[in-house]
């Protein structure tokens, strides 16, 4: 379905992000299907090489629109990328338990680099030269000695207070979680909110930057006899009426919940999709982006609309 692959795509580019942006950036990926690393790869190289390349301009009939030209990567784009994956720790799960007992693995190793990192220096970094010099050469010297150990001494420190970059994303929970929900929808969700929780507090208390992935149950509706009740409604467009999996609730156990969904990107398709005739003609489609609930933002309500070119460019539609 082509809300679930722009759900992992914006995941993926997300993933990217921070990889390009954090060298030293590491990534827990919780997967409960095979995640597509060829995919985050290939996303990579297109980031690549838009930091290293400016944007062109290429005539289409009257209208210039903005590109990055395309080459082929070089070795040491590559050779960078392999580094940048070896920091995307994958587990792959099929339960619940095996979510939970992942992100305490992942807890407990996040704890103990900041452990590590939280450690007082040697005492030698902070000790300069213990001679006395006797000559104008060996009181440079020293001096010199001291200066190096200063500059040392200060980037260790800056090291050590600058907190870890650390990204979780979990794919996708409504995998392990739908069928607990359909057999006992009281203890589902009482095992979601304690969970939720539990990640909520390690997420603040080690700054990290969580991605939960969930599942959109409910179509686009083509029916127009069919109407909904208004409070179901959770889109901003009325002809979307699906809605995020896991109960309503779900939402009120994230800071931000976003809903992705697509819709006819012309009226052209629109008449397509929903006309009369039901034609089978193909139309083109853009992703949309809504923002349902914003704890600390207030960004509720707002909306955007985007493609994906070539499936790894992510690129904003201008309404």
């Amino acid at each position: 379905m082509l809300v679930e692959t722009n759900c992992k795509q914006l995941a993926f580019q997300a993933i990217a992000s921070h990889l390009v942006v954090h060298e030293h950036g590491e990534v827990a990926l919780i997967a409960t299907t095979d995640p597509p690393l060829a995919h985050l790869r290939d996303i990579l190289i297109v980031r690549l090489q838009q930091s290293r390349r400016g944007p062109a301009f290429t005539e289409s009939g009257y209208v210039y629109k903005k590109h990055v030209t395309t080459t082929p990567p070089t070795r040491d784009t590559m050779d960078r990328i392999s580094k940048m994956l070896e920091h995307v720790q994958i587990s792959r799960v099929f339960d619940f338990a095996g979510v939970v007992e992942a992100v305490s693995e992942f807890s407990a190793n996040v704890d103990e680099s900041a452990i590590i990192n939280d450690e007082k220096l040697d005492e030698n970094d902070y000790k300069g030269p213990r001679s006395i010099a006797d000559s104008e050469d060996e009181a440079m010297d020293d001096l010199s000695a001291e200066q190096e150990i200063n500059v040392r001494t200060k980037e260790k420190l800056n090291t050590l207070k600058k907190p870890a970059a650390n990204m979780l994303v979990i794919d996708n929970i409504a995998n392990v979680l739908g069928s607990m929900m359909t057999k006992s929808q009281v203890q589902g969700h009482a095992l979601l909110a304690n969970f939720m929780r539990s990640l909520h507090q390690l997420t603040r208390r080690r700054h990290i930057c969580t991605l939960i992935l969930n599942a959109a149950v409910g179509l686009r509706s083509q029916n127009t006899q069919y109407h909904r009740r208004p409070e179901d409604q959770v889109s901003v467009f009325a002809s979307i009426t699906g809605k995020p999996g896991l109960g309503k609730h779900f939402s009120y156990l994230v800071d931000t919940s976003i809903f992705l969904s697509t819709l006819p990107r012309s009226k052209d398709d629109a008449d397509v999709a929903y006309g009369d005739a039901r034609e089978s003609r193909k139309y083109d489609e853009v992703g949309v982006i809504e923002v349902l609930k914003d704890r600390y933002g207030g960004r509720e309500g707002r909306w955007s609309a985007f493609v994906v070119e070539a499936g790894t460019e992510l690129r904003g539609v201008p309404l």
